[in-house]
């Protein structure tokens, strides 16, 4: 088994990907990604295609407004007060 970012990912020779294709690949589904190696050094890497279209959609797709950044800040709950002040603008000088 490999860790990357955290998770565990199964971990395979060329020998055993050419002898477990359908077995790999069905383990991008139920496990995550899958690593390959070659003489013990990962060469390759097997993800699903929505675990792909996840990592590599265009960043505008991924864009949170700040309301729900704040809203899932892993500071919620610290006391940290994020309301929006009411009072007037101050005066700009310049």
């Amino acid at each position: 088994m490999v860790i990357l970012g955290g998770r565990e990912m199964a971990s395979w020779g060329i020998a055993e990907l050419k002898a477990k294709a359908s077995e790999i690949v069905e383990g991008t589904q139920t496990q995550g990604p899958q690593h390959i190696t070659r003489h013990g050094k990962r060469v390759a890497l097997i993800v699903s295609p929505e675990e792909w279209e996840k990592r590599n959609r265009p960043h505008a797709q991924n864009a949170r407004t700040m309301s729900e950044f704040f809203k899932n800040s892993p500071l919620v709950g610290f006391g940290i007060d994020l309301r929006r002040s009411r009072s007037k603008a101050r005066k700009v000088i310049k």
